[in-house]
């Protein structure tokens, strides 16, 4: 079964590899880490983000989601077919021949805000005088007063 497991594994993870397509990890902690997958092997993935590369335990991975690849526009769209010459004048609302408006600027990856965390486990339920969960029936022992039946004589070889 976990052979199984470690094809269906290591076949997603040669296609991520292969197509250079981004992919989404998701830790047991909580964090989340994008990047193209390097390098991989039975324990551990090795995941590229602009020029860093990460080395991530495979026992420490929640999961792992393909991301769609950012489409690239075509000489289409870009403006290069008939009317190429027609530019979105800078004060013009609504999308024009120029295109759409274009988009905010991200800010710089040290004032983004915390990506939120999951919560943490709940501890383990203690069954100290909890009337809402009291702990399961133990086994009563049986108790005779006669001694239990002799047991049978072995078979003789």
């Amino acid at each position: 079964m976990s052979q199984y497991k470690s094809q269906i594994q290591n076949m997603f993870l040669s296609m991520v590899r292969k197509k250079h397509q981004p992919v989404e990890v998701v830790l047991n902690t909580g964090t989340t880490l994008r990047g193209k997958v390097k390098g991989y092997d039975q324990f551990s993935i090795t995941l590229n983000f602009k020029d860093k590369s990460e080395v991530i335990y495979k026992s420490a991975i929640l999961y792992i989601t393909a991301l769609p690849k950012r489409k690239r526009p075509s000489a289409a769209t870009r403006g290069g077919g008939p009317g190429a010459g027609a530019r979105r004048l800078p004060g013009a609302a609504g999308v024009g021949p120029g295109g759409p408006p274009p988009r905010p600027r991200r800010a710089p990856p040290g004032d983004e805000p915390p990506m939120p965390v999951r919560p943490p486990k709940p501890p383990p339920r203690m069954y100290i005088d909890d009337e809402r969960d009291p702990p399961p029936p133990r086994k009563k022992i049986r108790i005779d007063d006669e001694p239990p039946p002799p047991r049978k004589p072995p078979k003789p070889l």
